[in-house]
């Protein structure tokens, strides 16, 4: 019996252990404007909102702890800021938590992410998501009816997925660098090109610019190029070890985080200026308008800056003993 008693409280303290040490890096940020909101998803699982004024935590989902699911963490407001999708562990693969009401449902369950859930793209059209899974593409209702499903001939995993502004058609990427377009309605491809003929298993990030005139790609540590909109064969590449980068909300500037630094692009993929940080290791970056941007760094730091100097203006913060 002692023994027995000995080896459960050692598999508890090693479970807590685990939790307590999960990742704290942040994966993902957003930000709505209209509802003065951020969120982060982190590694080990934790989903955070924070009221953007005050840098108050309004909620906290998934306790830290190891992956049980090949999901990325991932945490997405919906265009008008009621709901807030984002990855679990357990029985729930993608959720949706109305803000308002405060209530969730599951509408991708875990039994659907044999390969894991590794982006999503909110629909501004209607109340849906898109969502990509392993090599499969889908249009999922925030009620969780699926309304297509689209199998890619590929076999790699895919990266990213967007919606073009329009919604005629949306872009994806896969970890060998090739990105493709596909008309909404019929499933037909539009465009394809490969952005590296050499590259396997990548992270890859592609991302229109708000008139849907430009796209952007990040082959992750290595460059940043524009692409063609139409073909999507690269116009101009540039050597660039970027973690992350994001459209500002004129479209007029790209910003990437550049460990340990923080470069702005031109439209056109050429660096204007770089803004120089005092933290080490990077993350994701956010544009709260022209001039601010949401970074985030190692060790679970989440801070509103200047976007033209190093000025940093407010934190956002875990609560204290948080992480277990």
């Amino acid at each position: 019996m002692k023994r027995t008693w000995l080896a459960a409280a050692a598999i508890a303290a090693l479970s807590s252990l685990a939790a307590a040490e999960a990742p704290r890096d942040v994966v993902t940020l957003d930000y709505h404007k209209g509802k003065g909101l951020v969120a982060a998803a982190y590694q080990g699982g934790e989903v955070v909102v924070w009221d953007f004024e005050s840098g108050k935590v309004l909620h906290m989902f998934n306790a830290a702890g190891p992956g049980a699911t090949r999901n990325k963490p991932l945490a997405r407001f919906s265009p008008d800021g009621r709901n807030l999708a984002f990855t679990t562990e357990g029985e729930g693969g993608l959720t949706v938590f109305d803000l308002e009401a405060g209530s969730s449902k599951v509408i991708v369950p875990r039994r659907l992410l044999y390969r894991g859930l590794t982006a999503l793209s909110w629909s501004h059209q209607r109340d849906a998501v898109l969502v990509a899974i392993g090599r499969d593409i889908a249009l999922v209702s925030t009620s969780g009816h699926i309304e297509w499903q689209r199998r890619l001939e590929t076999k790699s995993l895919i990266t990213d997925v967007v919606w073009h502004p329009s919604e005629k058609f949306y872009t994806v990427v896969t970890d060998d660098t090739v990105v493709s377009s596909y008309e909404t309605i019929s499933g037909r491809v539009t465009g394809t090109s490969r952005m590296d003929s050499t590259a396997l298993g990548t992270d890859v990030k592609i991302g229109w610019d708000t008139d849907g005139s430009i796209i952007m790609a990040e082959i992750k540590g290595k460059s940043l190029a524009v692409l063609d909109p139409d073909t999507l064969k690269i116009e101009k590449q540039t050597p660039c070890n970027c973690i992350d980068f994001a459209w500002s909300p004129s479209g007029k500037e790209v910003a990437a985080t550049v460990p340990p630094n923080i470069e702005i692009f031109s439209p056109g993929g050429q660096k204007v200026r770089e803004i120089h940080t005092t933290f080490e290791g990077a993350g994701p970056v956010f544009w709260t308008d022209d001039a601010h941007l949401l970074t985030a760094f190692s060790d679970a730091g989440i801070v509103l800056r200047e976007a033209r100097s190093p000025k940093v203006i407010r934190t956002f913060a875990l609560p204290n003993g948080t992480g277990h």
